[in-house]
């Protein structure tokens, strides 16, 4: 399993933490927004504008995930029972999964399509299948938009959690997510 990690957490870590939250809230919203607009040109000009975006959250989701393995997770809260920090350790690696699958599922959509996958123009991979696979496309498509709404999910318990935790116990843990550097124990 990944090291525990003394004193909290580096400039990096939350640097990534933000950007990857703000990114992934952004593309949901994002994403939401575009599954509501009628068929037609507006709505693939959008489309195309949320995967190129989503390239981009994605890359920062796999470097946050990799530096999170690098460093390791904060050492066991004693503050709080082990069954919530167990539950707590649960929920932070299904977000970092999370992050890292759904630009992924969103990817091996517009491969199932047929179509290569570009970022702001860039070719990033290039079509990959003659024709739309529509089983896979669909497939795909499910993983998609269930992992957005299991992540819309985790990210309210992950939100709530913090609140709770800053505002009933007092803990530190929110203190130490927003002051860059901060070595605060809880």
């Amino acid at each position: 399993m990944i090291a525990a990690r003394r004193g909290g957490y580096d400039r990096a870590s939350i640097a990534l933490h933000w950007l990857v939250a703000l990114g992934i809230a952004s593309m949901v919203a994002f994403g939401l927004s575009i599954s509501a607009m009628a068929r037609g040109p507006d709505k693939t000009a959008m489309i195309q504008v949320h995967k190129s975006l989503g390239i981009v959250v994605g890359a920062l989701a796999l470097v946050r995930l990799f530096w999170r393995v690098r460093e390791g997770f904060p050492e066991r809260n004693r503050a709080v029972p082990a069954w919530q920090d167990r539950s707590a350790r649960i929920v932070h690696i299904a977000l970092l999964a999370l992050t890292v699958a759904m630009p992924f599922t969103g990817m091996l959509k517009s491969v199932t399509y047929a179509r290569p996958i570009e970022a702001f123009g860039f070719l990033v991979v290039p079509q990959l299948l003659a024709e739309k696979s529509v089983a896979w496309n669909d497939a795909a498509s499910f993983a998609h938009a269930s992992l957005a709404w299991l992540l819309i999910g985790l990210v309210a318990l992950h939100v709530g959690a913090a609140v709770k935790s800053h505002v009933i116990a007092h803990g530190g843990t929110l203190r130490r997510m927003l002051k860059q550097g901060s070595r605060l124990q809880t």
